[in-house]
């Protein structure tokens, strides 16, 4: 798996643009930034990943009459090898430190996997956040916020291989995300589960 490398572009955005990338802008202007960023082919070169990155891509279902329809746009696909072949996606959302924020980061950011809005058959995604707080203290209040019973049933958790519904640190990518969590998808086919990485990025 070709991971994307988030963290460290992230750090270099902050370094070179900061005032480009302040919390004050919204979600699009922020997931633009860093896509531009990921997409850029020296530093893909420099960290060998062979894997392209579009930004606010549309998921695409066909019906039975012919007709399409526009599911859901990622905000960031991580296309690996070749187009056409496997691809990653990524949903961001901006955390305040909230309920209310934590809230729209399951319900209308995890739960677009879950629904199968993104990433129909793929073993892997990413939740991404911009927060004006101290990241590690976000991660540990969304994993918090995850873990509650009703909460976790509501999104579908599951434990992974006997452990806990939260895997932390994960296992997935120690280096940028935070933690890793797993949902079945039953409504889906195929309905294999998903296993979401969760990364926060300060901003």
């Amino acid at each position: 798996m070709c991971w994307p490398n988030i963290g460290q572009t992230w750090d270099w955005l902050r370094t070179s643009y900061v005032g480009a990338i302040g919390f004050d802008k919204d979600e699009p202007t922020l997931t633009d930034n860093l896509c531009e960023a990921l997409a850029d082919p020296e530093r893909r070169f420099d960290n060998r990943m062979d894997c392209d990155f579009q930004a606010e891509t549309w998921e695409l279902r066909r019906a039975a009459d012919g007709t399409t329809t526009r599911i859901a746009r990622a905000d960031i696909r991580v296309i690996l090898g070749a187009p056409g072949t496997p691809h990653f996606v990524v949903e961001f959302k901006k955390l305040d430190g909230t309920a209310q924020a934590r809230w729209r980061y399951c319900h209308d950011g995890v739960n677009r996997f879950i629904e199968g809005k993104y990433a129909v058959g793929h073993a892997f995604g990413a939740m991404c956040a911009f927060t004006c707080a101290i990241p590690s203290a976000e991660a540990s209040a969304m994993a918090t916020y995850i873990a509650e019973p009703a909460r976790a049933a509501a999104l579908n958790c599951v434990d992974t291989a006997g452990v806990a519904r939260i895997t932390r640190p994960s296992a997935a990518d120690p280096a940028d995300a935070a933690f890793d969590t797993c949902h079945d998808r039953p409504t889906l086919a195929p309905n294999d589960p998903i296993t979401l990485l969760h990364i926060f990025l300060a901003c």
